[in-house]
């Protein structure tokens, strides 16, 4: 070759072949121009002329030709590439090598996406000093918020170093292979664990299922296996996590535990699979990227809105298997179910383990199994035991009556649904309205004191309350909106302030008026407006006495409540005649008044006798008088009467006999803390503190007798004795027309109404 044309020959700087008139091509003489400063290039290790980003040309050549994006971006692992053979010209401008400049406008997609892939680079350093820090392990911290974790969070902390990865890789690839899972289903689930270490480091402490499972942006049920047998979790917060149990991703359906279960359910994968349906978004359920059918996902067959102008919640679907040759999931109407002997109950529920469903239990068919059996028999757990136990030591003195009914009902409940969460207190009810040898009370009050029963509001309704609302329902709908209306204003909810009225009294009203109302609306009355003055005289004709008294003063409440709340036009009754008590108290005989302390066997109903019959206190106020208002001391009982009290002296008698039934009382129920002064059998234990029934007060004295009578007999004996009615009421606490209607009684001729 000629000397002046130069030799072909490979560069001594970029090995690129071209047309030589010296030992570098001329792209590298005016690139070592125009940088004079010579080092060892961190890419390629040789000794050149390096550029503004410390390169050489030729690295720089590669990093433009985007042959190395990797490398360029820094990525741990992504070493430089072997550099392509290039073929250079003799003063051929297009092989120089330059900074790298990207368009703004046009260019290669391959140097946009690099410059995309360059700015997320950038921004994750400058955001990575600060992201999960590794804090010291063990140090408890002053303030524990909860944190936003999302896919770049988990971007961010992949180049990092994070203690015992080495310990979840190799069980995450055991993991894949158990479930036959893909690579990349792998991955996303090593950005999760990856993402979960990090929490672990920068919380310094063991981490818990439940917070994974709630911070985690996805995959938290795959991470807790994961780090649970790698030992990385805190295992007893833990107690049965199977990965196939989760949610379908299409319809939300909770599918059965499955070792080839993936993320949709089997009705919902056929879905997909048939007609070759395209993913889009649904017009009923508004979710998008579900496979559709007429415009509609496969959830939206077993549900109907009428209301089509807005999105319709998903209800809850369990994926239930098919079981061809098994009965159906719903029995026939009017056949219970039956209850297989080899059922187990469901003592086995993990503590806390809130129910999916709650519908009300059909009992019968557990008693049918049951029937038989002994109590002894059934298998309770330890902790069933002891509260069995506990309960038949807290009613030892009680077993003459309903001891084996209690027993026998929280043994039922204890054997069938456990011990370990609380019980619904409409079971126990339901349990026990089956048969007449268990009971509800009694063990619902021993629940509730122990924090095991889940109370029921309709349960604890006052029973007068529930009887005026079923007496309204069977009324035509104006009268019973009369009718309520009249039972608000004597609760005091009218339009004038009064004082509220108890529901037994109101149920005394309505009582009365009940055959009335029902008379009215079986004659074609739709309102009480339509009520003349001859309705009213009719439903008083051929009644006297304190019927009749009761009835009219009914009608008056009634008809007045009405007129004040304008629902009627007239007051019918407003002048409507009441009368007076015209009954002449009548004495007991003397030799029934005689045997009655001979004749009663219980320190209970001896001071009952003596307390009507000595000091005439009514029934209701001996039924309601408290211990601690009697004072043996001072010998005095105080009695409330609304907001006045009547203190009773004790003579010799009352006072012995009051001492000898707190002595009774204190042996035989010791540890009762019921504050009235008389209490039974049943009454003593309850914690509801109920006063001694009304039933009871009468068996205390023979047939045809009453403590009102003897009340009555006393005051008049008094009344025949001093005829001083300022000395009955002091003696007595009455009222100044009761003391009247004894004195003249008792002396007709000091009247001006003489007896003819």
């Amino acid at each position: 070759m000629a000397r002046g044309k130069g030799i072909a020959r490979s560069c001594s700087l970029c090995l690129g072949w071209s047309v030589l008139t010296a030992r570098a091509c001329s792209g590298c003489e005016k690139f070592a121009r125009a940088h004079p400063v010579r080092g060892t290039c961190p890419r390629c290790r040789h000794d050149a002329h390096l550029g503004s980003d410390g390169l050489c040309k030729p690295c720089l050549q590669a990093i433009r030709a985007e042959d190395d994006a990797e490398w360029a971006l820094g990525i741990p692992g992504a070493g430089p590439r072997a550099l392509q053979l290039t073929v250079g010209t003799h003063r051929h401008y297009a092989t120089q090598a330059n900074p790298i400049v990207l368009s703004r406008s046009g260019g290669r997609g391959v140097s946009a996406g690099w410059k995309r892939k360059l700015n997320r680079q950038r921004a994750v350093e400058r955001d990575q000093s600060a992201l999960l820090e590794p804090q010291v392990w063990g140090q408890l911290p002053l303030f524990a918020l909860p944190r936003t974790l999302t896919r770049d969070t988990a971007r961010a902390i992949a180049t990092r170093q994070l203690s015992g990865w080495e310990k979840a890789e190799p069980v995450l690839l055991t993991l894949t292979a158990e479930r036959h899972m893909s690579k990349a289903w792998r991955c996303q689930a090593a950005e999760m664990v990856r993402l979960a270490l990090a929490v672990r480091e920068a919380d310094g402490a063991e981490l818990s299922c439940e917070r994974l499972l709630r911070e985690l942006p996805k995959s938290g049920d795959v991470v807790c296996i994961t780090l649970l047998r790698a030992g990385l979790l805190v295992s007893e917060t833990v107690s049965d996590l199977r990965l196939a149990a989760r949610s379908c991703g299409d319809c939300n359906a909770w599918m059965p535990e499955s070792p080839h279960a993936g993320f949709r359910c089997a009705p919902c994968r056929d879905w997909r699979m048939s007609r070759h349906r395209q993913p889009g978004r649904c017009a009923r359920c508004g979710r998008d990227g579900l496979a559709l059918g007429a415009g509609h996902c496969r959830a939206r067959h077993p549900y109907r809105d009428d209301d089509r102008s807005r999105h319709a919640a998903t209800q809850l679907v369990i994926d239930l298997p098919a079981d061809p040759g098994g009965p159906g999931l719903s029995p026939q109407a009017g056949e219970p179910l039956s209850v297989p002997v080899d059922v187990t109950p469901a003592t086995t529920i993990g503590p806390g383990q809130e129910t999916l469903f709650t519908m009300r239990r059909d009992w019968s068919p557990v008693l049918a199994r049951l029937r038989g059996r002994l109590l002894a028999d059934l298998p309770l757990t330890e902790a069933a035991t002891a509260l069995v136990d506990d309960f038949a030591e807290q009613r030892r003195d009680q077993e003459g009556t309903g001891f084996n009914k209690n027993i026998r009902t929280l043994t039922i409940l204890s054997y069938w649904l456990g011990v370990e969460n609380a019980f619904h207190e409409r079971d126990v009810h339901d349990l026990a309205r089956l048969e007449t040898h268990l009971a509800a009370k009694p063990v619902c009050q021993f629940l509730r004191a122990r924090g095991l029963l889940v109370d029921d509001p309709g349960l604890h309704q006052d029973r007068d309350l529930a009887w005026i609302e079923r007496v309204l329902a069977t009324l035509p709908q104006p009268v019973a909106e009369e009718v309520d209306a009249w039972v608000r204003a004597l609760r005091g909810q009218g339009p004038r302030e009064n004082e509220p009225r108890n529901w037994e009294g109101i149920r005394r009203y309505l009582s009365t008026l009940r055959p009335v109302l029902t008379a009215w609306t079986a004659t074609g009355m739709t309102t009480l407006r339509e009520v003349t003055a001859d309705h009213i005289q009719d439903t008083l004709d051929g009644l006297e006495g304190t019927v009749r008294r009761q009835r009219a003063t009914a009608l008056r409440s009634l008809f007045g409540a009405l007129k004040r709340e304008r629902l009627v036009f007239l007051d019918l009754v407003r002048h409507l005649p009441v009368g007076d008590l015209t009954g002449i108290p009548r004495p007991v005989p003397s030799d029934v008044l005689a045997g009655l302390l001979d004749q009663a066997t219980t320190p209970f109903a001896r001071l009952a006798i003596a307390l009507a019959a000595i000091h005439a206190v009514p029934a209701a106020e001996i039924r309601t008088a408290l211990t601690a208002d009697l004072n043996l001391a001072r010998g005095t009982l105080e009695l409330h009467r609304g907001l006045r009290r009547h203190t009773l002296y004790l003579e010799e008698l009352t006072y012995s006999l009051a001492a000898n039934w707190l002595t009774y009382r204190h042996q035989r129920w010791p540890t009762s803390t019921n504050p009235h002064l008389l209490v039974t059998q049943k009454t003593a234990p309850d914690p509801d503190y109920p006063a001694v029934h009304r039933i009871t007060m009468q068996k205390v004295l023979p047939k045809g007798q009453t403590l009102d009578r003897l009340r009555q007999d006393r005051i008049l004996n008094e009344a025949f004795i001093t005829g001083d009615p300022l000395t009955l009421m002091r003696l007595f606490g009455i009222t100044e027309a009761t003391a009247m209607r004894y004195v003249t009684a008792a002396h007709p001729e000091r009247t001006a109404k003489l007896p003819q």
